[in-house]
Order: structure tokens, then C-alpha cells, then sequence
């Protein structure tokens, strides 16, 4: 997993957007960018259920070795007895491994410190960092579109003038287009221009998309 800055943010004010699509989220500081709908909220309570479910799973093989003190004795009950051990073990860290990674992507849009910060909430509500790219280093955005899905689509950052650009955040093609505008429009010149720590993108691993294999796919 990548490691990063954790924050944990508060929003003020919700801004309308395509249920099935990406919402802005006012703050302090800027705005969040983060799936919102029904899928979003039924696959938070889905990972809760499965920690849940997975740890119960765990604890009851402690029940299962303290029950019948003459287990040891008996091949037939200790086969039985490490037979379901395993089960429950698999099938209940499975399920707790499943719910602890309830990630929920998330694109954070600093107009204060003139950088966008792209990666995760948790099921903690808690945001991890992936990647930052100051202001200064952005040259567009675009919509791509995808060949097999054309209701699919994602929004990049564009590097400079070049090919290499970092995804922000997935939707629809019109759940997109505000989102871009509203970029746009917020990421001035003088804020592009702005970056008096002479920052660069940091990214753990991995390197920046190339639009041009993207648009091939």
C-alpha cells in the first residue's frame, strides 16, 4: 500500500453533482473531489460487514480448541477440530483483509497551498496522500473517454506540455465536464505561476500516466 500524508478534513458545503459521478465537496481550503451514490455508500457498508463477520470468524476458533478437553485424545475430534480451524481461519481473514480496504478515492484541490493532492479516504475517513503535484506543474486538464464504455470516463492532470498526465478522479463524461471548468477556472495563471517552496510531484511509486497509451485503450 502507498504511504503518505494522512488528513482528516471537514466540508462545508455540498455541491450538486451526477449521482453516479464524482462530488465537490467545499472546504476550507479548497474543495474534495469523491465518489458519491449509492454504489459508494453500499460498498462502505459491505467492507464494514466483512470486518465484522471476518473477526467473529476469527474469535470463534478460540471457542472451537476450548470446547472438549479430551480432544487431544480422540484423532477423529482433532482432525475435525483443525479442519474447521483452517476453514474459519481462511474465510474469516479473507473477509476482515476485504473489509479493512475500504478505500474510497479521493482528489484534494488546495486554492491555499496551490497544489493537488490525489489518493484515498479510508474507512476511517482518514486521506492518504498518493500523489501532489503543485499548481506550477500542471499545463491542462482532459477527459478520456474509454472505447468499450463511452459512459466511462476519467479526468487528467496534464504535465506541462507534455504525455504524461495523472488520473484525478473517474465518472461520467457529463458528471466530468463542471468538475473541469470549475478546475479551469480556479487554477490561474497566477496561481500555476505561484509556487514560492519550488515544489515537485511527489508520488511514492509508479510514474505519471502516459495519455497516449490511455487513449489507445
Amino acid at each position: 500500500m502507498m504511504q503518505g500524508n494522512i488528513q482528516n478534513t471537514k466540508h462545508t458545503e455540498v455541491m450538486p453533482q451526477d449521482r453516479k459521478g464524482p462530488a465537490m465537496l467545499q472546504t476550507t481550503w479548497g474543495y474534495r473531489l469523491s465518489a458519491v451514490g449509492a454504489e459508494a455508500g453500499l460498498l462502505r457498508v459491505t467492507h464494514a460487514a466483512g470486518r465484522f463477520v471476518g473477526l467473529v470468524l476469527l474469535l470463534i476458533i478460540a471457542g472451537v480448541w476450548s470446547f472438549s478437553a479430551n480432544a487431544f485424545a480422540d484423532p477423529l475430534i482433532m482432525a475435525m477440530k483443525l479442519g474447521l480451524t483452517g476453514l474459519l481461519f481462511v474465510v474469516g481473514w479473507m473477509l476482515f483483509w476485504y473489509g479493512r480496504d475500504a478505500r474510497q478515492v479521493e482528489a484534494q484541490v488546495d486554492l491555499d497551498g496551490c497544489e493537488l493532492r490525489i489518493g484515498h479516504r479510508n474507512g476511517l475517513n482518514r486521506f492518504r496522500q498518493e500523489t501532489r503535484i503543485p499548481f506550477s506543474d500542471i499545463g491542462s486538464f482532459l477527459i478520456l473517454r474509454t472505447k468499450d464504455d463511452p459512459n466511462k470516463a476519467a479526468l487528467y492532470a496534464r504535465i506541462g506540455s507534455g504525455m504524461d498526465a495523472y488520473e484525478v478522479i473517474e465518472g461520467s463524461e457529463a458528471a466530468l465536464e463542471p468538475i473541469q471548468a470549475r478546475l479551469v477556472s480556479d487554477l490561474t495563471g497566477e496561481r500555476r505561476r505561484r509556487d514560492p517552496k519550488n515544489r515537485r510531484i511527489s508520488r511514492p511509486t509508479g510514474n505519471a500516466i502516459s495519455l497516449a497509451r490511455v487513449s489507445a485503450l
